[in-house]
């Protein structure tokens, strides 16, 4: 597990449990107790938690507007890279989707400030993004179960309300990619939803930052042929990069692969 989904893992263990000791999270999280104490120890830093002998409490407070919207500061420089690359493939009048994750909210904060289009999204964060900072845009966002922690819509209700749309593209944050189990994600609903969207766009992108290339999430979407278009923004790794020549599945970074 990467270390940015580890934390979050473990903000989610504490927004529910309210508390966590370390030898229980070094145990689900498969990582050493000092790796957690780590972990633990940043979080306190970012006032999220406050640890405690042999773990940890949640630090009960009320979020502001502002602060429950506020991007995290880990890894701002990767997404806003693959967000300015996304954003140009955006025109005029377009339908666009855009799914859950921090790739998709730089999208919008790099597109242009006078663009028409229309943006889908089950992600409440992403569509505060397309209302603050671009709006002469159009947002729509289905209806669904609304989960707390991620503000992430789904359920049936949202599959429902999104086979009445076609999409001119659409852009899904990837949490995992390797060659034996292809493009995988964090939750089951979130596969579903990339699944479903996927066979009513014209166009869709796999959005890959580079350090998820050999990585796996819970829960596989397809194979490493899915996606015709990969947008990242590092040296992909070699075996990516042959498999992917040979294959005719583009490569967009900010350099040259």
């Amino acid at each position: 597990m990467l270390p940015i989904k580890r934390l979050e893992e473990i903000k989610r263990i504490l927004t529910e449990n309210k508390q966590a000791d370390v030898p229980s999270l070094a145990q689900e999280l498969n990582v050493t107790e000092a790796t957690i104490r780590r972990d633990l120890e940043k979080l306190e830093n970012e006032q999220f938690l406050t640890r405690t002998h042999g773990g940890a409490v949640l630090n009960e407070q009320e979020p502001s507007e502002s602060s429950l919207f506020q991007l995290p500061d880990t890894n701002k420089d990767i997404y806003s890279n693959i967000g300015k690359i996304a954003s140009q493939f955006i025109q005029n009048n377009q339908v666009i989707f855009l799914g859950p994750g921090s790739c998709s909210r730089f999208i919008v904060r790099n597109l242009q400030a006078k663009i028409n289009v229309t943006f889908i999204t089950t992600d409440l964060m992403v569509a505060h993004d397309c209302a603050a900072h671009s709006p002469n845009v159009s947002v729509v966002i289905p209806g669904g179960n609304l989960n707390p922690s991620t503000l992430n819509l789904s359920g049936t209700m949202t599959f429902n309300s999104l086979d009445n749309f076609y999409f001119d593209i659409s852009f899904f944050d990837i949490d995992g990619i390797t060659m034996t189990r292809g493009y995988s994600v964090s939750s089951l609903n979130k596969a579903y939803l990339i699944q479903n969207i996927f066979k009513t766009s014209k166009q869709n992108f796999a959005l890959c930052p580079y350090d998820r290339f050999n990585c796996e999430a819970p829960a596989i979407v397809g194979d490493i042929n899915m996606f015709p278009s990969v947008i990242t923004n590092e040296r992909v790794d070699a075996l990516y990069k042959e498999y992917y020549f040979q294959h005719n599945i583009q490569v967009f970074a900010t350099f040259n692969i």
